[in-house]
């Protein structure tokens, strides 16, 4: 553990080092990324201000929803979903193959290559949208805090699945950038309250693909309204997860240089 982590800081110091070189284009990028995830809270806020709201949630609750969605990006992002671009550019240059060579995980390395310090940003926004929702509703009791904590884990670990499958596609979908218009399709459920989706599109949502779980889920702990399914849900992300990681595997076997 303490191997992985010290790579992770050594690529992270590089990385930081060469956005500093140009600051003027990582302050920019920086105030895009804040402002076009911001974009979606506004349109949410102006609804409510129009008399229309989303049936059993306040302006400020489904605020948390969004909060916290963007925190889990804002972590998932730098971490795990640089390795989409990663694959997309070497797979399509045909330079992958020098990530087989690394004496570490290709996995793993495919992850290295792709931490992005300049995507902690989306964490700066949703941590503020965040407070502002916390500040709207009456205080989480401290079991709702332990879930919440479990849950947005697990949020995370739905978000490094989704990263997973994308790229494992780019082995053979060489060259396309367009799984990132998948992504958001899928995830964009995720902004809003799931109850109100009909039920078994909610089903689908929290266990087949869980993306339920990336906001909505954790945001129901912290507002007290988590049941059962709950426990079911950690474990489809669980389940999400080591599906992700056997596809990526999967895939990189059927990879032969270039595009394959």
């Amino acid at each position: 553990m303490s191997g992985i982590l010290s790579c992770i800081g050594a690529v992270m110091r590089t990385k930081i080092a060469v956005q500093t070189a140009y600051r003027s284009h990582f302050f920019l990028s920086l105030f895009l990324m804040i402002a076009g995830d911001l974009m979606v809270p506004l349109i949410t806020l102006l609804v409510y201000r129009s008399g229309v709201s989303f049936p059993g949630w306040t302006l400020h609750e489904a605020l948390l929803i969004q909060g916290i969605f963007g925190m889990a990006k804002g972590i998932a992002f730098p971490l795990f979903f640089g390795m989409v671009g990663t694959t997309l550019r070497l797979v399509r240059q045909g330079t992958f193959d020098l990530l087989l060579l690394k004496p570490r995980s290709t996995l793993f390395m495919t992850m290295l290559n792709g931490l992005d310090p300049e995507d902690f940003g989306r964490l700066l926004s949703g941590g503020v949208l965040f407070g502002f929702a916390l500040s709207g509703i009456a205080a989480p009791a401290l079991a709702g805090w332990l879930q919440f904590a479990g849950l947005f884990l697990a949020s995370l670990a739905v978000l490094c699945a989704f990263s997973l499958f994308m790229s494992g596609l780019l082995f053979r979908w060489v060259g396309s950038s367009r799984v990132y218009d998948i992504f958001d399709s899928v995830t964009n459920f995720g902004l809003y309250p799931g109850t109100i989706y009909a039920k078994s599109f909610q089903n689908i949502l929290t266990f087949v693909i869980p993306v339920g779980l990336i906001a909505f889920m954790p945001a129901s702990a912290l507002l007290g309204r988590a049941g059962w399914e709950m426990a079911w849900s950690a474990g489809a992300a669980v389940m999400f997860l080591v599906l992700g990681i056997v596809y990526w595997n999967y895939m990189l076997k059927s990879y032969t240089s270039a595009g394959g």
